[in-house]
């Protein structure tokens, strides 16, 4: 009796590695298959941290560390998840007086996690009354199970939910280039 359960705790534990196997060569598959698009929404934007404003003194006001929680579903799996962001921004509120959207820029720090891993990023946007639109563009490294990975989003918010669009690439993000100095 004791050598069956054996047995059947071996082919178990080899089932298992052999399935975990076939997963992150599927995983190494799909990064050398080369770079990924996808589109997606970002749902929810619940604030965890609300923050004050501070009047720069020229019109315009300065609120940091607005902190919330949302939601991306994405067509890609990889950039589905929970997302923890941290936003700074410069708001004109003059340009909100007809009741829309202020004039505004930030700068943005992510992390979106999911079960394969998880990406860590940063990135700038701007909010325009006369586009009536928000944009944002951000560029997120993998970690964990998305290492190795470059991801790079856009998300652009013209009604309620920001519609996601980009790219995941199976490589680092090139170094920034100096200024030209030609003449």
């Amino acid at each position: 009796m004791r050598a069956i359960k054996t047995t059947t705790i071996s082919i178990l534990a080899l089932g298992l590695l052999a399935g975990s196997t076939v997963g992150v060569a599927a995983q190494d598959e799909e990064a050398a298959s080369g770079a990924t698009s996808f589109t997606g929404t970002a749902l929810g934007g619940d604030p965890i941290v609300e923050t004050t404003a501070t009047d720069l003194g020229n019109g315009l006001i300065a609120v940091d560390g607005y902190t919330y929680r949302n939601t991306w579903e994405a067509s890609d799996e990889r950039i589905t998840g929970d997302v923890i962001g941290v936003v700074n921004q410069v708001v004109d509120p003059g340009t909100s007086e007809t009741g829309g959207l202020p004039d505004i820029i930030m700068s943005l720090a992510i992390e979106l996690t999911n079960d394969g891993g998880s990406w860590l990023g940063e990135g700038t946007g701007f909010g325009s009354t006369d586009l009536d639109f928000v944009k944002e563009m951000y560029t997120l490294v993998g970690q964990g199970g998305y290492e190795g990975l470059t991801a790079y989003v856009i998300a652009e918010t013209t009604g309620r939910e920001p519609a996601l669009s980009g790219i995941i690439f199976p490589s680092a993000m090139p170094e920034v280039p100096e200024p030209y100095a030609g003449g």
